[in-house]
């Protein structure tokens, strides 16, 4: 008995020095993640806030973004694809984890300064897990934009390294929009981007165009870096608010120096600055090769076109104008249009812009409207109008949509929408008599505050027949 008694008391002995070696007595956890397909959907990005418990577990999960996760798997096939030429280096992982990183690296780094090295390295293995199955599909994306996010980036005199970002934000999907509204490569919320001066006007959203939305977050950005010192803290601001930040720092003051760890933030947003560092700091060490950017000039268009006509006459698959100009909301404009094309088929886009006016239009009838007012307008008869539209009724009301032969002299017109803004679950739903946003929401399995946000306007703004909004639909109504 008493022999026994000593076996298990040498046994225990020895499992207390095991873990004691390794700094605790309690048992080691290992820091791998839970499968990211059990958690992906942890925030819905079609309007729903998710349960409270989805969302505590959330906050403990390292993944990338729910709306990372969309922009790869909802977006459909880019143009990039099939009409321009590959980059001239195939991109593809880099194999294990191991990362070397030393203290000169961090020198020339000005996003990791301060951090340790041993974080920098965690973090980039961190990025490799999570991220790197997608990588080669985002870095073929980033061909459309990045040329032209790097020369903001200079003219700003920001950080190189910050284009890293969009990967983390939006998978360098321009068209990523957010269950809370945020919108673009940069996700920027609607009042983010008013106070920074990227607006949606004249059918063109700056939050999806590429130049306006860089200028906007990278501003925001530095304007986070003075305020709070270092760039982890910035991108804690970025991602969770800067008021959010100053309070938690008044708990809890931090520095670079004391780790990504302790930073004094949820959970959610201390994996978002982990996985912008570990971006970063394989940026630097070459682990992250981006391809060759295309690269565009700009060509101005003073005629009613039709874009995918006018990619079709020019040699361009039908929706190249749309990947290279996000911005847009319509696929036909009367005038006033400065478009981004590759610089291949800049000469082919101007020759064709005569013959690529769309035939017919829609107009909208205004107050004080009639069939013989219309014609006049549109240099066309009366007679041409009902053929063009069978159906009509005899008393126009205001909101009525008719098609009217083209010409040179339109102003205006009630053209289709982009055609990659309407796809998957992302509706243009026209209001109808008796609707409010609280029934439409109702309907479409969303929130009246998502529908607000994307749509730039107050939750409690009151909405008319014919008024047209973005919904983000959780079910097709029948």
């Amino acid at each position: 008995m008493r022999g026994l008694f000593s076996m298990l008391l040498s046994l225990l002995l020895a499992v207390l020095l095991v873990n004691c070696s390794t700094g605790s007595i309690l048992p080691q956890h290992s820091s791998s993640s839970p499968d990211v397909d059990a958690l992906a959907g942890y925030e819905n990005l079609l309007g729903l806030e998710a349960l409270p418990a989805q969302r505590e577990a959330a906050d403990s999960v390292q993944i990338p973004s729910d709306t990372f996760m969309q922009a790869i798997e909802s977006q459909s096939e880019l143009a990039q694809f099939t009409v321009w030429p590959s980059a001239s280096r195939p991109v593809a992982p880099v194999n294990g984890y191991r990362v070397e990183f030393d203290a000169s690296m961090a020198k020339s780094t000005p996003l990791l300064d301060g951090l340790p090295i041993s974080d920098i390295a965690r973090v980039q293995a961190e990025v490799k897990r999570h991220y790197w199955v997608h990588w080669p599909r985002v870095a073929e994306r980033s061909r459309l934009s990045r040329a032209r996010i790097l020369e903001v980036l200079e003219g700003m005199g920001a950080p190189e390294a910050l284009q890293v970002l969009p990967i983390v934000e939006s998978g360098y999907n321009p068209y990523a929009l957010s269950w809370a509204g945020a919108s673009g490569l940069w996700q920027l919320m609607p009042g983010t981007a008013r106070h920074l001066g990227v607006r949606h006007k004249r059918g063109f959203d700056g939050r999806r165009d590429i130049e306006d939305s860089t200028r906007g977050g990278v501003q925001y950005l530095m304007d986070m870096y003075a305020q709070f010192g270092n760039w982890p803290l910035a991108f804690a601001a970025y991602h969770r608010g800067p008021n959010s930040v100053a309070r938690s720092l008044r708990k809890r003051p931090w520095k670079p120096q004391d780790g990504l760890d302790k930073l004094p933030v949820r959970s959610i947003t201390r994996h978002y600055v982990r996985h912008v560092m570990g971006f970063a700091a394989l940026y630097h060490t070459g682990g992250l090769e981006f391809p060759e950017p295309i690269e565009t000039g700009i060509v101005s268009v003073n005629v009613p076109v039709d874009l995918g006509v006018l990619a079709k006459a020019a040699g361009m698959e039908k929706l190249a104008l749309f990947d290279l100009n996000p911005g847009l909301d319509y696929s036909q404009y009367a005038k006033g249009l400065n478009l981004h094309v590759p610089l291949e088929y800049e000469e082919a886009v101007k020759a064709q812009l005569a013959d690529a006016a769309p035939k017919l239009i829609r107009v909208s009838v205004r107050p004080g409207d009639s069939l013989w007012k219309i014609a006049k307008k549109h240099h066309t008869t009366v007679s041409k109008l009902r053929r063009l539209n069978p159906g009509m009724r005899d008393l126009l009301r205001p909101g009525d949509k008719l098609l009217v032969p083209s010409s040179k002299y339109v102003t205006r017109l009630a053209a289709t929408p982009n055609p990659l803004l309407s796809r998957g679950n992302r509706i243009r739903y026209t209001v109808r008599r008796g609707d409010s946003l609280w029934r439409i929401a109702q309907r479409f399995g969303t929130t009246s505050r998502a529908i607000a946000r994307a749509n730039q306007i107050k939750e409690g703004k009151l909405i008319r027949p014919g008024d047209k909004l973005w919904v983000l639909a959780r079910t097709r109504p029948s």
